[in-house]
């Protein structure tokens, strides 16, 4: 199943599928029933910093989690 990866902006959302990522709407996000919610998604901007720090794509939600924590 697909999953959100980043807000790119207030309404699109970057989606990862098995083999891709695209952007999508946000509304059609939420239709869509795709995890994680809108709420717990990382910005685009934190999204790029998490990569910056970590140096790769492949997080997952409790990687961001962690590494949102150790940010405060």
């Amino acid at each position: 199943m697909a999953k959100g990866l980043y807000r790119h902006s207030e309404t699109v959302v970057m989606v990862l599928y098995e083999k891709n990522s695209m952007l999508l709407p946000k509304s059609e996000y939420e239709q869509r029933g795709y995890q994680p919610i809108l709420a717990e998604l990382p910005t685009h901007a934190e999204w790029v910093e998490w990569h910056r720090v970590h140096g790769h794509e492949m997080m997952t939600q409790s990687d961001w989690e962690a590494w949102l924590k150790g940010r405060t």
